[in-house]
Formats: structure tokens, C-alpha cells, sequence
């Protein structure tokens, strides 16, 4: 692959947290196909920080390949760069394990990395992503495509659910939950107002209080093999 390659605007060097059970470095890659209000990763989303070299990530991970095994390919969203596979195979065949933090709007592209782990975000209702900025009339079966993966890959994969409203409300985790029938493990994440997002006008009334997330767990958990809130 070439060392031109262009995409990663954003590198966390090492984590603890991002690829569960392994040490990691997480590349952000630029833009996003939809629109998240509580994105945390605004600058990225919309493109507005310097390239980073692949060369740069490629000696890093040379000289730390004995501390850490994993890499994660995140964003903005990663599944929109076409290069994607090529550059999980060079990483790959480098030694390392690769996680994938995606939107779901491209199961093919998952389809075509086979990460070995894999955190698919599900915002709300697939009926409801024009809310977010998705323009694709096919997303619905696209996304169903892509929790079939999460269910196929069993402890491998996991499904998010940030608990915004008013993209999450009691009728929208009813039918999440039926779409969700077999994953293993689904995390729900408080919505967090520190730090920079994508839409300034978030506020106070867009947190879902803890009590009714617990509640929501208690409605998805019947479908899976657990759902946790992130945090407790």
C-alpha cells in the first residue's frame, strides 16, 4: 500500500479501553456520512485537522509491536474510505488485531476487513436516521446487514446505544430491541455534555435521566446476552 496514504486525522497512541482486553493504538479517520448532534469528534467529522502520515502510524507500530496488539480503525466513520482493506492487511500481516468502530451503513465493507472485533453503533429506529443525516433509502436493510455481522461474530462484536433523546425514547428501544435478538453484548452510554460536540444546542434536555436508562436496559436484556450501562 502506499505510504501516501491519506484519511487518519486523528491518532490516540495507546488505550486501554477501545479494544477490549488488548492494549491498542485507535486511528481516526475523516468525515462521516451522518450527523450525530452528541458526536465528540466534531473536527474529525467534518474534516478540519492536518493528515497524519501512514508512515508515522507504521513506525510506531513497528517499534511498539511488543507492547501492544490491537489496532482500531474509527472516525468519523472508517468504512467510508475505499483503501480500508488494504490497509487492515498490511496491519494485519504487521501482527496486529484489528477492531472496527463503525455506523453500520456499509455491512459490505465490514464484510470485506473481517475485523476481529467489531462495535457497531445503532443511534435509533432505522426508520428515524434522516434525523441524523442518513440519505440512503436503503440504510434499514444495510443496517440489519450489519447487526447480523455483530450476531455471526458472538463475544467478538458488541452494539452501542447512546441514550439521547430524542432519538431514544421508550417506543424507539422497543424496536431495537427485536432488531437486536441474539447479539451477545450491548452497551448503553450515558450522554456526556463535557467536551466539544457536534451541535453546540445540546443541552440538558437532550439527557436521558439514569433511572429510565436502567429501565431500557431491563427492556433490550430479554433479547441479548446482556446489556450493560456503561458507567454502572
Amino acid at each position: 500500500m502506499s505510504g501516501g496514504f491519506k484519511g487518519i486525522i486523528g491518532w490516540q497512541k495507546t488505550s486501554f479501553i477501545d479494544y477490549p482486553g488488548t492494549v491498542s493504538t485507535v486511528l481516526f479517520f475523516e468525515g462521516c456520512n451522518l450527523r450525530c448532534p452528541y458526536c465528540h469528534n466534531p473536527d474529525i467529522v467534518l474534516r478540519k485537522l492536518p493528515q497524519i502520515p501512514w508512515t508515522s502510524v507504521q513506525s510506531f507500530l513497528l517499534r511498539r509491536k511488543k507492547m501492544m496488539e490491537g489496532v482500531v480503525l474509527s472516525g468519523g466513520e472508517p468504512t467510508l474510505h475505499a483503501i480500508l482493506p488494504d490497509l487492515v492487511r498490511e496491519i494485519r500481516e504487521s501482527g496486529f488485531k484489528i477492531k472496527i468502530d463503525t455506523n453500520g451503513t456499509d455491512p459490505e465493507m465490514i464484510s470485506r476487513c473481517e475485523p476481529d472485533y467489531l462495535a457497531l453503533d445503532v443511534k435509533t429506529d432505522p426508520l428515524r436516521y434522516a434525523e441524523l443525516g442518513c440519505k440512503d433509502p436503503e440504510f434499514g436493510k444495510k443496517l440489519r446487514n450489519a447487526i447480523e455481522i455483530v450476531k455471526t461474530m458472538g463475544s467478538s462484536a458488541e452494539v452501542r446505544i447512546t441514550m439521547a433523546s430524542p432519538f431514544i425514547s421508550e417506543d424507539v428501544v422497543h424496536r431495537i430491541a427485536e432488531l437486536l435478538t441474539g447479539v451477545q453484548k450491548v452497551f448503553l452510554q450515558p450522554l456526556k455534555l463535557t467536551g466539544a460536540v457536534l451541535d453546540s444546542s445540546l443541552g440538558p434536555q437532550n439527557v436521558i435521566p439514569a433511572e429510565q436508562i436502567r429501565s431500557f436496559r431491563e427492556m433490550i436484556a430479554p433479547f441479548t446476552g446482556s446489556c450493560i450501562v456503561r458507567g454502572e
